[in-house]
């Protein structure tokens, strides 16, 4: 059997340990556009703040490629896939075949359509290594950085360049940080807890345009603000790379749809991770995408292992401040214990005597014994000892 994978982040690589699991003798071949093999994503912020080097963040050797004998080709762009002849065609006219292909082409960072985004120098998102080398470089000796985005990645980029004694602004259009992932009175404690920490906020705005002749000189705000900017950091969510699957008819909606098998509208096409639509619901989250791909690679080998969606959770820590957020916290008709102080928020919905959301804001010892309840490794009474 013949396996082709298209993109070697988390769910390609994933998919390609488990094929080898579960087919000891066939041909893998994992391609991917990217100088590097898999590396942590999660982590391009410590790399950024200079907490972890590149080699810190490959998660395989060398070695283990050569002992899984996965045939890993970098630096290599898939331009074409020709389903009707089981075979892909690179940027250089070489051609794969395979019995079964795997698309895991990942996303790509969103610009909004902010008036003068495209033309200035010193606009960046964060996405790759190589756009963490490229902004350290940029900014090494500029004061003023403003971030574009309060969420995770924003915050986390925020607190990057504050530990690296930069003056950071970031802009929310929300009301409140964490959108996603906090609710109202939780979103705003954690704005005034990073406050005290020295990174300012301005929350329910958006930038109008980005001032300066070659290059980011101010932010133009909606209220009618200027602020002084050196720099600017998008961080404003993803999008799924789907021109492959476009241009070969694979049925697509917001990403590439795939079903519980996580296979295509195509016979012998799965796709994993951010590129894929399950159930309505594109999820560009790192566990999703290893879980998918771990998944999918079975089915590749001939399993029929179904995928039954998405519940993500978050865990992160910024500026110290840790954070554990799962689930529906926002529902009316389930029970609600809540504790909050100046450091401290803390949100549990039960329902049906079931954890169905909650947040931990500012205790990393209660977030680890959520996690465990939300997850089912604890039970629901052991959610006393931390109300």
């Amino acid at each position: 059997m013949k396996y082709v994978i298209i993109g070697n982040g988390v769910a390609g690589t994933e998919a390609a340990i488990s094929i080898r699991k579960n087919d000891p003798f066939g041909e893998i071949t994992l391609i991917s556009n990217s100088r590097h093999r898999l590396y942590s994503r999660p982590r391009l912020i410590d790399y950024m703040a200079g907490r972890v080097s590149m080699k810190g963040l490959i998660l395989y050797s060398d070695k283990f490629y050569q002992e899984q004998n996965i045939n890993c080709i970098l630096n290599t762009h898939i331009s074409e896939l020709l389903p009707e002849e089981n075979s892909v065609l690179d940027n250089n006219g070489v051609r794969y075949y395979y019995d079964r292909l795997l698309l895991a082409t990942g996303s790509q960072a969103f610009c909004p359509p902010i008036n003068g985004i495209e033309d200035k120098k010193g606009v960046f998102t964060v996405r790759t290594v190589l756009d963490c080398d490229k902004i350290l470089s940029y900014c090494r000796d500029l004061p003023n950085i403003v971030v574009v985005g309060g969420g995770v990645l924003g915050l986390e980029a925020a607190d990057c360049f504050r530990v690296l004694g930069k003056n950071v602004s970031v802009i929310e259009v929300s009301p409140w940080l964490l959108a996603k992932q906090l609710d109202q009175e939780g979103g705003i404690q954690l704005l005034n807890m990073l406050q005290k920490r020295g990174i300012s906020f301005l929350v329910n705005e958006a930038v109008i345009k980005i001032e300066g002749k070659e290059k980011v000189e101010g932010i133009l705000l909606k209220s009618g603000k200027t602020i002084k900017a050196d720099a600017l950091i998008v961080s404003a969510g993803v999008r799924p790379n789907k021109i492959l699957a476009e241009e070969a008819n694979l049925k697509i909606n917001r990403g590439v749809i795939v079903n519980e098998f996580l296979e295509t509208s195509v016979e012998d096409i799965y796709a994993a991770g951010d590129l894929t639509e399950h159930q309505g619901k594109v999820c560009g989250l790192w566990s999703v995408a290893k879980d998918q791909g771990t998944l999918a690679g079975a089915n590749m080998a001939g399993k029929r292992t179904k995928y039954h969606g998405i519940h993500p959770s978050t865990t992160l820590k910024v500026s110290g401040i840790s954070l554990f957020s799962a689930g529906d916290f926002n529902r009316e008709d389930a029970e609600i214990l809540s504790s909050q102080n100046d450091n401290l928020y803390k949100k549990f919905l039960i329902k049906d005597n079931q954890l169905i959301g909650a947040i931990v804001l500012g205790d990393a010892c209660a977030a680890k014994i959520i996690n465990k309840i939300y997850t089912g490794k604890e039970q629901l009474d052991k959610l006393k000892e931390i109300v």
